[in-house]
Protein backbone atom coordinates (compact mmCIF):
# COMPACT_ATOMS: atom_id res chain seq x y z
CA UNK A 1 0.00 0.00 0.00
CA UNK A 2 1.65 3.19 -1.24
CA UNK A 3 -0.76 5.85 -0.60
CA UNK A 4 -0.53 9.65 -1.90
CA UNK A 5 -1.69 12.14 -0.02
CA UNK A 6 -3.20 15.47 -1.53
CA UNK A 7 -3.83 18.64 1.15
CA UNK A 8 -4.28 22.03 2.25
CA UNK A 9 -1.92 21.16 4.97
CA UNK A 10 0.78 23.91 4.10
CA UNK A 11 -2.01 27.01 4.60
CA UNK A 12 -1.99 27.48 9.23
CA UNK A 13 -5.32 26.74 9.33
CA UNK A 14 -6.90 23.71 11.69
CA UNK A 15 -7.92 21.81 8.15
CA UNK A 16 -4.29 22.22 7.94
CA UNK A 17 -2.83 20.91 11.09
CA UNK A 18 -6.12 18.43 10.71
CA UNK A 19 -4.03 17.42 7.35
CA UNK A 20 -0.47 17.27 8.91
CA UNK A 21 -1.39 14.81 11.98
CA UNK A 22 -3.45 12.80 9.43
CA UNK A 23 -0.15 12.13 7.24
CA UNK A 24 2.33 11.63 10.63
CA UNK A 25 -0.59 8.79 12.06
CA UNK A 26 -0.10 7.13 8.62
CA UNK A 27 3.48 7.36 8.62
CA UNK A 28 3.39 6.14 12.26
CA UNK A 29 1.39 3.34 11.42
CA UNK A 30 3.97 2.19 8.80
CA UNK A 31 2.34 3.50 5.78
CA UNK A 32 4.39 4.50 3.14
CA UNK A 33 3.04 8.17 2.33
CA UNK A 34 3.92 10.96 -0.08
CA UNK A 35 2.60 14.09 0.77
CA UNK A 36 1.33 16.78 -2.04
CA UNK A 37 0.08 19.92 -0.75
CA UNK A 38 -2.98 22.49 -2.37
CA UNK A 39 -2.15 25.73 -1.07
CA UNK A 40 -5.79 28.20 -1.24
CA UNK A 41 -3.68 31.23 1.07
CA UNK A 42 -0.23 33.19 0.99
CA UNK A 43 0.85 31.89 4.73
CA UNK A 44 3.98 30.14 5.35
CA UNK A 45 3.66 28.18 8.25
CA UNK A 46 6.47 25.89 9.97
CA UNK A 47 5.94 22.65 8.91
CA UNK A 48 7.53 18.99 10.74
CA UNK A 49 10.83 17.98 9.26
CA UNK A 50 9.07 14.45 8.93
CA UNK A 51 6.51 15.64 6.24
CA UNK A 52 9.12 17.84 4.15
CA UNK A 53 10.98 14.83 4.26
CA UNK A 54 7.80 12.43 3.11
CA UNK A 55 7.34 14.96 0.50
CA UNK A 56 10.78 14.03 -1.71
CA UNK A 57 9.60 10.40 -2.37
CA UNK A 58 8.29 10.23 -5.91
CA UNK A 59 4.29 9.52 -5.56
CA UNK A 60 5.23 6.89 -8.86
CA UNK A 61 3.79 3.41 -7.76
CA UNK A 62 0.72 4.83 -5.27
CA UNK A 63 -2.35 2.63 -5.68
CA UNK A 64 -4.51 4.40 -3.11
CA UNK A 65 -4.88 8.72 -3.13
CA UNK A 66 -6.49 10.34 -0.40
CA UNK A 67 -7.79 14.00 -1.60
CA UNK A 68 -7.95 15.66 1.82
CA UNK A 69 -9.43 18.96 0.16
CA UNK A 70 -12.69 21.38 -0.15
CA UNK A 71 -15.29 18.84 -1.87
CA UNK A 72 -15.54 20.74 -4.64
CA UNK A 73 -11.50 20.42 -5.52
CA UNK A 74 -11.93 16.38 -5.86
CA UNK A 75 -11.52 14.71 -8.98
CA UNK A 76 -11.53 11.11 -10.12
CA UNK A 77 -8.36 9.60 -10.90
CA UNK A 78 -8.72 6.01 -12.55
CA UNK A 79 -4.83 5.51 -12.52
CA UNK A 80 -5.53 4.39 -8.35
CA UNK A 81 -7.17 1.24 -6.76
CA UNK A 82 -8.94 3.68 -4.69
CA UNK A 83 -9.97 7.35 -4.74
CA UNK A 84 -10.81 8.36 -1.25
CA UNK A 85 -12.17 11.88 -0.11
CA UNK A 86 -11.50 13.16 3.40
CA UNK A 87 -13.45 16.54 4.52
CA UNK A 88 -15.03 17.98 7.37
CA UNK A 89 -18.83 20.32 7.98
CA UNK A 90 -20.44 21.28 10.77
CA UNK A 91 -24.08 21.17 9.76
CA UNK A 92 -26.33 18.53 9.57
CA UNK A 93 -26.30 18.67 6.04
CA UNK A 94 -24.46 20.51 2.71
CA UNK A 95 -26.76 19.14 -0.05
CA UNK A 96 -27.36 23.01 -1.33
CA UNK A 97 -23.69 22.64 -2.85
CA UNK A 98 -21.66 20.65 -5.07
CA UNK A 99 -19.79 18.69 -2.66
CA UNK A 100 -22.18 15.31 -2.79
CA UNK A 101 -21.98 15.25 -6.49
CA UNK A 102 -18.15 15.47 -5.92
CA UNK A 103 -18.21 13.39 -2.84
CA UNK A 104 -20.01 10.72 -4.64
CA UNK A 105 -17.03 10.66 -7.58
CA UNK A 106 -15.03 9.30 -4.58
CA UNK A 107 -14.87 5.09 -3.85
CA UNK A 108 -15.41 6.13 -0.12
CA UNK A 109 -15.28 8.57 2.18
CA UNK A 110 -13.62 9.74 5.34
CA UNK A 111 -15.37 11.92 7.95
CA UNK A 112 -13.80 12.60 11.74
CA UNK A 113 -16.58 12.40 13.72
CA UNK A 114 -20.12 9.99 14.06
CA UNK A 115 -22.24 13.14 13.48
CA UNK A 116 -21.04 13.39 9.66
CA UNK A 117 -21.84 9.93 8.43
CA UNK A 118 -25.52 11.38 8.95
CA UNK A 119 -24.85 14.44 7.31
CA UNK A 120 -23.22 12.68 4.32
CA UNK A 121 -26.43 10.42 3.90
CA UNK A 122 -28.78 13.25 4.24
CA UNK A 123 -27.32 15.30 1.73
CA UNK A 124 -26.96 12.60 -0.43
CA UNK A 125 -23.62 10.89 -0.16
CA UNK A 126 -24.32 7.06 -1.48
CA UNK A 127 -20.54 6.20 -0.67
CA UNK A 128 -19.10 4.39 2.35
CA UNK A 129 -18.31 6.79 5.22
CA UNK A 130 -15.88 6.16 7.87
CA UNK A 131 -15.35 7.65 10.44
CA UNK A 132 -11.68 8.59 11.40
CA UNK A 133 -10.46 10.86 13.76
CA UNK A 134 -8.13 13.45 14.27
CA UNK A 135 -4.87 12.30 15.57
CA UNK A 136 -2.36 14.33 17.80
CA UNK A 137 1.26 14.44 18.89
CA UNK A 138 0.66 13.15 22.66
CA UNK A 139 4.11 13.93 23.50
CA UNK A 140 3.16 17.72 23.38
CA UNK A 141 1.22 16.70 26.87
CA UNK A 142 3.98 15.35 28.59
CA UNK A 143 6.04 18.08 28.65
CA UNK A 144 6.04 21.51 31.36
CA UNK A 145 5.44 24.57 29.66
CA UNK A 146 5.67 27.83 31.41
CA UNK A 147 2.15 29.85 32.19
CA UNK A 148 2.35 33.24 30.79
CA UNK A 149 2.73 36.21 33.28
CA UNK A 150 -0.83 38.17 33.55
CA UNK A 151 -1.03 39.87 36.69
CA UNK A 152 -4.50 40.99 36.88
CA UNK A 153 -5.51 37.05 36.44
CA UNK A 154 -3.08 35.91 39.01
CA UNK A 155 -4.08 33.45 41.46
CA UNK A 156 -7.76 33.09 39.33
CA UNK A 157 -9.78 30.32 37.69
CA UNK A 158 -9.55 31.22 34.60
CA UNK A 159 -12.22 30.14 31.71
CA UNK A 160 -10.76 30.44 28.02
CA UNK A 161 -10.69 30.02 24.53
CA UNK A 162 -9.12 29.96 21.19
CA UNK A 163 -10.34 29.95 17.80
CA UNK A 164 -11.18 32.36 15.11
CA UNK A 165 -13.91 35.54 15.42
CA UNK A 166 -16.43 34.25 12.89
CA UNK A 167 -20.17 33.39 13.35
CA UNK A 168 -19.86 29.74 13.35
CA UNK A 169 -17.69 30.09 16.62
CA UNK A 170 -19.86 32.01 18.82
CA UNK A 171 -17.97 33.72 21.15
CA UNK A 172 -21.36 36.08 21.62
CA UNK A 173 -23.36 33.12 24.24
CA UNK A 174 -19.67 32.56 25.66
CA UNK A 175 -19.31 36.05 26.63
CA UNK A 176 -23.03 36.53 28.04
CA UNK A 177 -22.65 33.36 30.07
CA UNK A 178 -19.62 34.16 31.57
CA UNK A 179 -21.02 37.84 32.73
CA UNK A 180 -24.59 36.40 33.56
CA UNK A 181 -23.07 34.26 35.92
CA UNK A 182 -19.62 35.39 37.02
CA UNK A 183 -19.41 38.84 39.17
CA UNK A 184 -16.51 40.47 40.81
CA UNK A 185 -17.12 38.37 44.34
CA UNK A 186 -16.20 35.59 42.29
CA UNK A 187 -12.58 34.61 41.70
CA UNK A 188 -12.47 33.97 38.20
CA UNK A 189 -10.76 35.63 34.90
CA UNK A 190 -11.28 35.06 31.10
CA UNK A 191 -9.02 35.04 28.47
CA UNK A 192 -10.09 34.83 24.80
CA UNK A 193 -7.32 33.77 21.68
CA UNK A 194 -9.09 35.60 18.36
CA UNK A 195 -7.91 36.14 15.42
CA UNK A 196 -9.76 37.65 12.11
CA UNK A 197 -8.42 35.83 9.14
CA UNK A 198 -5.92 38.13 6.94
CA UNK A 199 -6.28 41.12 9.51
CA UNK A 200 -3.44 42.30 11.94
CA UNK A 201 -3.69 41.96 15.62
CA UNK A 202 -5.07 45.16 16.41
CA UNK A 203 -8.09 44.94 14.34
CA UNK A 204 -9.08 41.35 15.71
CA UNK A 205 -8.24 42.81 19.24
CA UNK A 206 -10.62 46.31 18.46
CA UNK A 207 -13.30 44.12 17.14
CA UNK A 208 -13.24 41.71 20.43
CA UNK A 209 -13.36 44.94 22.71
CA UNK A 210 -16.69 45.84 20.73
CA UNK A 211 -18.47 42.51 20.73
CA UNK A 212 -17.50 42.64 24.42
CA UNK A 213 -18.63 45.96 24.99
CA UNK A 214 -21.70 45.15 23.41
CA UNK A 215 -22.78 42.19 25.39
CA UNK A 216 -22.25 44.27 28.29
CA UNK A 217 -24.17 46.83 27.19
CA UNK A 218 -27.25 44.79 26.48
CA UNK A 219 -26.83 42.66 29.56
CA UNK A 220 -27.97 46.02 31.58
CA UNK A 221 -26.23 44.30 34.71
CA UNK A 222 -24.57 47.11 35.29
CA UNK A 223 -24.15 50.75 33.98
CA UNK A 224 -20.37 50.77 33.66
CA UNK A 225 -18.05 48.54 32.04
CA UNK A 226 -16.06 48.75 34.86
CA UNK A 227 -18.10 47.05 37.16
CA UNK A 228 -18.30 43.74 35.17
CA UNK A 229 -15.26 41.23 34.95
CA UNK A 230 -12.45 42.24 33.01
CA UNK A 231 -11.86 40.74 29.35
CA UNK A 232 -8.40 39.95 28.32
CA UNK A 233 -7.54 39.41 24.55
CA UNK A 234 -4.41 38.08 22.94
CA UNK A 235 -5.08 38.21 19.28
CA UNK A 236 -0.91 38.38 18.17
CA UNK A 237 -0.45 35.04 16.34
CA UNK A 238 1.17 32.17 18.69
CA UNK A 239 3.49 29.81 17.70
CA UNK A 240 2.33 25.74 18.75
CA UNK A 241 4.67 26.24 21.92
CA UNK A 242 3.12 29.93 22.88
CA UNK A 243 -0.67 27.92 22.25
CA UNK A 244 0.05 25.04 24.67
CA UNK A 245 1.52 27.89 27.41
CA UNK A 246 -1.67 29.44 27.11
CA UNK A 247 -3.65 26.19 27.84
CA UNK A 248 -0.82 25.90 31.20
CA UNK A 249 -2.77 29.18 31.82
CA UNK A 250 -5.96 28.41 31.75
CA UNK A 251 -7.92 26.26 33.95
CA UNK A 252 -11.15 25.46 32.15
CA UNK A 253 -11.66 25.39 27.83
CA UNK A 254 -14.96 26.50 26.87
CA UNK A 255 -16.34 26.00 23.18
CA UNK A 256 -19.83 27.51 22.50
CA UNK A 257 -19.47 26.60 18.64
CA UNK A 258 -22.37 26.12 16.51
CA UNK A 259 -20.95 23.35 15.11
CA UNK A 260 -17.01 21.77 16.00
CA UNK A 261 -15.84 19.34 13.32
CA UNK A 262 -13.29 18.20 15.65
CA UNK A 263 -12.45 21.11 18.16
CA UNK A 264 -8.33 20.83 18.12
CA UNK A 265 -8.24 23.28 20.93
CA UNK A 266 -10.62 21.88 22.83
CA UNK A 267 -9.03 18.45 22.31
CA UNK A 268 -5.65 20.05 23.49
CA UNK A 269 -7.14 21.06 26.53
CA UNK A 270 -8.40 17.65 27.44
CA UNK A 271 -4.71 16.11 27.02
CA UNK A 272 -3.40 18.33 29.28
CA UNK A 273 -6.14 17.83 32.00
CA UNK A 274 -7.52 20.86 31.85
CA UNK A 275 -11.30 20.87 32.41
CA UNK A 276 -13.19 21.32 28.63
CA UNK A 277 -17.19 23.02 28.55
CA UNK A 278 -17.91 22.34 24.84
CA UNK A 279 -21.05 22.69 22.70
CA UNK A 280 -23.13 18.66 22.24
CA UNK A 281 -21.75 18.55 18.79
CA UNK A 282 -19.55 17.52 16.14
CA UNK A 283 -15.95 16.07 17.07
CA UNK A 284 -16.22 16.93 20.88
CA UNK A 285 -19.44 15.05 21.16
CA UNK A 286 -17.30 11.82 20.00
CA UNK A 287 -14.10 12.31 22.25
CA UNK A 288 -15.35 14.73 25.23
CA UNK A 289 -17.91 12.59 26.80
CA UNK A 290 -17.55 11.99 30.83
CA UNK A 291 -14.36 13.82 30.07
CA UNK A 292 -16.15 16.84 30.23
CA UNK A 293 -19.47 19.06 30.16
CA UNK A 294 -21.10 18.79 27.20
CA UNK A 295 -23.95 21.11 26.37
CA UNK A 296 -26.90 20.95 25.00
CA UNK A 297 -29.49 23.29 23.03
CA UNK A 298 -31.77 23.26 19.89
CA UNK A 299 -30.79 22.47 16.65
CA UNK A 300 -31.54 25.90 14.26
CA UNK A 301 -31.18 27.27 11.05
CA UNK A 302 -27.48 28.76 10.24
CA UNK A 303 -27.22 32.65 10.02
CA UNK A 304 -24.83 35.03 9.50
CA UNK A 305 -21.74 32.67 7.71
CA UNK A 306 -21.39 35.46 5.09
CA UNK A 307 -17.64 35.23 5.00
CA UNK A 308 -17.61 32.03 3.15
CA UNK A 309 -18.83 30.25 0.32
CA UNK A 310 -22.07 31.51 -0.44
CA UNK A 311 -24.07 28.20 -1.09
CA UNK A 312 -22.70 27.06 2.64
CA UNK A 313 -23.91 27.47 5.47
CA UNK A 314 -27.19 27.99 3.83
CA UNK A 315 -30.61 28.98 6.26
CA UNK A 316 -32.31 25.30 5.74
CA UNK A 317 -29.05 23.54 6.97
CA UNK A 318 -28.65 22.99 10.72
CA UNK A 319 -26.32 23.48 13.51
CA UNK A 320 -26.65 23.59 17.45
CA UNK A 321 -27.54 26.58 19.03
CA UNK A 322 -26.38 26.00 23.06
CA UNK A 323 -28.12 26.66 25.80
CA UNK A 324 -27.27 29.76 27.83
CA UNK A 325 -28.49 28.65 31.29
CA UNK A 326 -26.78 25.15 30.90
CA UNK A 327 -23.88 26.49 29.89
CA UNK A 328 -23.66 28.97 33.30
CA UNK A 329 -24.28 25.60 35.64
CA UNK A 330 -21.50 24.07 33.57
CA UNK A 331 -19.35 26.77 34.05
CA UNK A 332 -20.10 27.18 37.95
CA UNK A 333 -19.71 23.25 38.35
CA UNK A 334 -16.23 23.81 36.53
CA UNK A 335 -15.17 26.36 38.86
CA UNK A 336 -16.52 25.35 42.70
CA UNK A 337 -16.40 21.20 41.65
CA UNK A 338 -12.77 20.71 42.39
CA UNK A 339 -13.69 16.51 42.74
CA UNK A 340 -15.97 16.64 39.99
CA UNK A 341 -13.00 18.62 37.75
CA UNK A 342 -10.71 16.59 38.85
CA UNK A 343 -12.40 12.99 38.29
CA UNK A 344 -13.35 14.28 34.91
CA UNK A 345 -9.90 15.48 34.01
CA UNK A 346 -8.26 12.25 34.59
CA UNK A 347 -10.24 10.52 32.04
CA UNK A 348 -9.49 13.36 29.94
CA UNK A 349 -5.89 12.95 29.87
CA UNK A 350 -6.14 9.23 29.78
CA UNK A 351 -8.10 9.23 26.77
CA UNK A 352 -6.14 11.70 24.70
CA UNK A 353 -3.93 8.67 23.99
CA UNK A 354 -6.52 7.09 22.41
CA UNK A 355 -5.75 9.69 19.30
CA UNK A 356 -2.57 9.09 19.25
CA UNK A 357 -0.51 8.83 15.78
CA UNK A 358 -0.27 5.18 16.01
CA UNK A 359 -3.65 4.50 17.03
CA UNK A 360 -5.34 6.73 14.42
CA UNK A 361 -3.05 5.59 11.89
CA UNK A 362 -3.75 2.37 12.23
CA UNK A 363 -7.76 2.97 12.13
CA UNK A 364 -6.82 4.56 8.71
CA UNK A 365 -4.80 1.60 7.61
CA UNK A 366 -7.62 -0.85 8.52
CA UNK A 367 -10.00 1.73 7.03
CA UNK A 368 -7.81 1.87 3.37
CA UNK A 369 -7.97 -1.80 3.31
CA UNK A 370 -11.25 -2.39 3.96
CA UNK A 371 -12.10 0.12 0.96
CA UNK A 372 -10.21 -1.68 -1.01
CA UNK A 373 -11.53 -4.87 -0.59
CA UNK A 374 -15.05 -3.79 -0.64
CA UNK A 375 -14.15 -2.15 -4.04
CA UNK A 376 -12.95 -5.53 -5.34
CA UNK A 377 -16.18 -6.98 -3.65
CA UNK A 378 -18.53 -4.27 -4.72
CA UNK A 379 -17.29 -3.03 -7.94
CA UNK A 380 -20.40 -1.70 -9.94
CA UNK A 381 -22.24 -1.82 -6.09
CA UNK A 382 -22.40 2.51 -6.26
CA UNK A 383 -25.64 3.01 -4.66
CA UNK A 384 -25.38 0.54 -1.34
CA UNK A 385 -25.31 3.02 1.89
CA UNK A 386 -22.94 1.91 4.20
CA UNK A 387 -22.30 3.28 7.69
CA UNK A 388 -18.86 1.96 8.46
CA UNK A 389 -17.09 3.08 11.63
CA UNK A 390 -13.59 1.96 11.58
Amino acid sequence: MKVLYIGHYKEGTGWAKAALDYILALDAAGVDVVPRAVKLNQDEPEIPKRVLDLEEQSSEGCDVVIQHVLPHLMDYNGNFDANIGLFVTETDHFKNCTWPERLNLMDAVMVPNKQMVGACIKSGVFKPSYVVPHACDTSRYQKEYEPFDIPDLEGKFIFYTIGEMNKRKNFNAMMKAFHLEFSKTDDVGMIIKGSIPGQPAHVAKSTLQEMCNQIKDGLKIHQEHDKYLPDMFICDRLTEEEVMRLHTTGDCFVSTAYGEAWGIPAFDAMGMGNSVIATAVGGPNDYLKDAGWLVGGRMEGCFGMTNTFVEMYHGDEKWLEVDIDRLRIAMRQAYENHSLREEKSKIGMERAYDYSYWNVGQTMKKAISDILKDKKTHKNDNHCIKELIA
